[in-house]
């Protein structure tokens, strides 16, 4: 094996390398003007308290109780009008239901994925709000547009709205439906029914009723992504397997209940996606959803692939510090469903609807850089909450490039090693095992990476920067090469986002043992 093949088989960069902004002085520059503001509007708003009580006493002892009345009025209205909004993000997952035995796979993924994503948008964590099965009924839903979004949104705060989960038809009843079927998105609560003599869902979300409460959120820029399917057309019972993502178990996200839905046609885009009547809600939002009217989105135990797919596009753009679009990324997720299906029999294509301005907007990313990506932080902070802990050594403690990697690891009792190296722009990439070494049961003793039944070295490359290396220790199995993301060549995988769901549920259910190291990888001659 040549030193070409070891470098690229190392695996902690993208198979694309990417640019990454290194912090540096102007960081710490741009860090001081920012506490000094911070002290300065402090004490600007202590000074302005002193005032307000002042004036206060000034205006009930010499004006009157009238004038004071006006005072407060004004002053109400002037500390309303200087108020800030909030960005918020509604998330709805429903993989099981309440009423019948029909389950999908990896809903839960997808929110975890979605919330990640919603986070690099610059969505703060407290203002995403997630309604995840028993949590998504028809009632909870409703009031959660009314009191989180409908009364609370200002016109210049941003609204992301997710969907994971079942799509399907029923019977039109408004009359506004060319093929005579509405589209709807199942909740937790959704029952069988008939109406008219003919079989139908309850407890569904309407397109009509999803339009009508879009339209009265007062933001000017509006997400909506729907991960669901209307159409029960074409592929019915179709089980595609993707290329790239170990899974098989693949489920179209289409709820198939009658067989009068053989007659829906392939009308099936739910109402977001069309013309509205109102011109300003068509300048005020951007949707996206899955697939063409008369195609099938997929979920997997991985995740749903859409919305792999756009988590793929939005972490390539934040870890190369490049901006993306709407278009661009539906662009991206389109390239990479297509990567997944080879065949045009179940490949599906992505759809963007809403105004061309907010579509060609750029988004707004953070940029994963100098190791504060959501990945890195999860899997330290894991660590840290282990039951026990490993000794993990390393041969250095700052790499270039071409520097050979070694580990080694001191394993107290017998169980699942799984190691992960997490570069300074996010990427993480399962070290151990691998496909040179693919089980990863172990005993008690001192294991060095490579092992000699890995036909390869560790060679660092990639970004400049903190680098984080991480072991855990399970008893029960977890492969996480086996569950990661890769292609048939690749000698490592991806940290996959069921992989580390799996630890944190390890950590929480069961029992986990986890070490870290931190390093650092330098340009050439940077390391002393």
């Amino acid at each position: 094996m040549n030193i070409e093949h070891r470098i690229t088989k190392y695996g902690i960069l993208p198979v694309e390398s990417l640019p990454s902004r290194t912090p540096g002085s102007n960081d710490r520059v741009e860090r001081s003007i920012i506490a000094k503001k911070t002290e300065r509007s402090d004490t600007i708003l202590r000074n302005s308290a002193i005032r307000c009580s002042a004036v206060l006493r000034f205006a009930v002892q010499r004006c009157g109780f009238w004038s004071y009345l006006l005072w407060l009025v004004l002053m109400t209205v002037a500390m309303a009008s200087t108020a800030q909004g909030e960005n918020r993000a509604l998330l709805i997952g429903v993989g099981r239901y309440a009423h019948f035995d029909d389950r999908l796979n990896g809903v839960s993924l997808d929110l975890d994925m979605m919330t990640e994503m919603a986070q690099l948008m610059g969505y703060q964590k407290k203002a995403i709000k997630i309604l995840e099965n028993e949590h998504a009924t028809t009632t909870n839903v409703y009031q959660t547009f009314d009191n989180w979004l409908i009364n609370e949104i200002e016109p210049e705060d941003r609204v992301l709205i997710y969907f994971s989960g079942h799509g399907s038809q029923v019977l039109d009843e408004s009359d506004d439906e060319k093929d005579q079927f509405d589209e709807v998105l199942l909740l937790y609560d959704t029952i069988l029914s008939v109406k008219n003599g003919r079989p139908s869902l309850e407890g569904v979300l309407h397109d009509d009723r999803f339009h009508r409460m879009l339209t009265q959120i007062k933001s000017r820029n509006i997400l909506v992504i729907l991960d669901a399917c209307h159409s029960g057309s074409a592929t019915r019972g179709l089980r595609p397997i993707p290329r790239t993502i170990p899974v098989n178990d693949a489920q179209v996200k289409y709820f198939y209940y009658s067989p009068m839905l053989k007659t829906a046609g392939a009308s099936g885009r739910f109402d977001v996606m069309e013309p509205s009547a109102s011109s300003d809600f068509d300048g005020r939002y951007v949707a996206m959803t899955a697939c063409r009217d008369d195609e099938k989105t997929v979920a997997t135990s991985q995740g749903s692939i859409f919305t792999l797919g756009l988590r793929q596009a939005l972490r390539a753009a934040a870890m190369a510090g490049i901006s993306i679009t709407p278009e661009e990324l539906k662009h991206q997720t389109t390239r990479y469903i297509q990567e997944q299906f080879q065949s045009d029999v179940v490949a599906f294509h992505p759809q963007i609807a809403g105004h061309k301005k907010l579509r060609q907007r750029p988004l707004e990313l953070a940029v994963l850089s100098g190791g504060n990506g959501m990945m890195r932080q999860n899997l330290a902070a894991l660590a840290e909450k282990s039951h026990e802990t490993i000794r993990l050594n390393l041969n250095k403690t700052c790499y270039e490039p071409g520097d050979v990697l070694e580990i080694s690891v001191k394993i107290t009792g017998p169980g699942y090693l799984n190691v992960m190296s997490i570069a300074a722009d996010d990427q993480a990439t399962v070290l151990f095992p691998n496909q040179y070494h693919p089980q990863n049961a172990v005993g008690p003793g001192k294991l060095t990476i490579p092992t000699a039944q890995m036909d390869f070295e560790l060679v660092s490359d990639g970004p400049p920067g903190p680098r984080l290396i991480t072991a855990f220790l399970t008893r029960a199995p977890l492969n996480n090469y086996k569950d990661g993301f890769k292609t048939k060549n690749d000698a490592m995988a991806d940290l996959s986002p069921r992989s580390t769901r799996s630890l944190i549920l390890r950590q929480k259910k069961d029992w986990l043992a986890a070490g870290k190291a931190s390093v650092e990888i330098r340009q050439e001659g940077r390391c002393e």
